[in-house]
């Protein structure tokens, strides 16, 4: 796979990413194209270049970037450490426009591909952009109230709640983000968040611990972040708009079949709602141990996802 740096801005901020293209790729060439983009506290080191890795086998241009307030990309001003899923959509459309003006990519078979938190984002995404032909939405959820408040249970639902009002009223009368570690509102993250950390950042393609580090100025990742993301987590929800994606967009719905962290549930909501072209395919484990170049499992994800663009972009 060959790649080159890119940037470009979302709403003023400078946004740092890379083209992946194709060894096969030749000068002058324009190739369907796909953005994979990450859920929280992933950085395109991790699962877009991972994702990347695996489409460009199969002949797409792909991208990654960082979402603002992970670097190297930047933060709104005086608050570096500071984003919300709506932020990411505006992040993953000022991409779209970005990507579809580049010289290997055919814009008019464009997909992407979100993971965890980030396929919600690229569901709305997805009908914000209208030129968007396929959306894989893997791991994800439809109701961030729902999917929050069963993994937590209800007295520790409404006891963050609680929490996050206070921290509202501290930035709102401060203006101070309020940091919290990223996982503490983040339902059933024990075990996810360990295998991330212990063993994703170590060993995907080599370990790329070391070099997410640098670009955070030797901070230790995931970094304390704006406990503003988690009150996005609650008031996001994309069911209204999956039913409203056909014809113009087709929809791909990827879960790990034992998934603790965003029930299985969610995926059937998800292929419920949406309208034909779908798919739904559950991959045989829970929801990160198998997220590594060469694993069958990750294999057969990216098989049976360009096997549906291929028919649907």
């Amino acid at each position: 796979m060959k790649q080159r740096e890119v940037i470009f801005y979302s709403e003023g901020t400078r946004m740092v990413g890379n083209i992946y293209l194709p060894d096969d790729y030749k000068e002058g060439e324009k190739r369907p194209g796909i953005i994979a983009n990450s859920g929280w506290t992933g950085v395109n080191k991790v699962y877009p270049a991972m994702f990347a890795r695996q489409m460009t086998q199969y002949g797409y241009v792909c991208m990654g970037f960082d979402y603002r307030g992970f670097k190297p990309s930047g933060g709104i001003s005086g608050m570096d450490k500071y984003t919300t899923l709506e932020m990411e959509v505006d992040d993953v459309n000022n991409a779209l426009t970005f990507f579809k003006h580049q010289p290997e990519v055919d814009a008019e078979h464009i997909a992407l591909i979100g993971w965890g938190v980030g396929g919600a984002v690229c569901v709305n995404a997805a009908y914000r952009d209208k030129t968007v032909k396929a959306v894989a939405t893997l791991n994800s959820f439809t109701d961030g109230r729902r999917w929050m408040r069963m993994g937590m249970g209800n007295d520790k639902f409404y006891k963050m709640l609680r929490a996050l009002e206070e921290d509202k009223y501290k930035r709102v009368s401060t203006g101070d983000p309020v940091l919290r570690h990223p996982y503490e509102f983040y339902p059933n993250i024990d075990e996810s968040g360990d295998f991330y950390v212990d063993h994703t950042l170590k060993e995907l393609n080599g370990g790329v611990e070391a070099s997410i580090v640098s670009d955070n100025n030797a901070e230790p990742f995931p970094t304390p972040m704006s406990s503003v993301i988690a009150e996005s987590f609650v008031r996001f929800n994309v069911q209204d708009i999956l039913p409203k994606l056909a014809p113009d967009c087709a929809v791909f719905v990827g879960h790990g079949k034992y998934n603790e962290l965003h029930d299985r549930e969610e995926a059937e909501d998800a292929y419920k709602l949406a309208k034909e072209p779908k798919a739904l395919y559950y991959v045989e484990g829970k929801h990160n141990e198998w997220m590594f170049d060469g694993d069958p499992k990750l294999e057969g994800l990216c098989a049976a996802m360009n096997t549906f663009f291929k028919a649907h972009i």
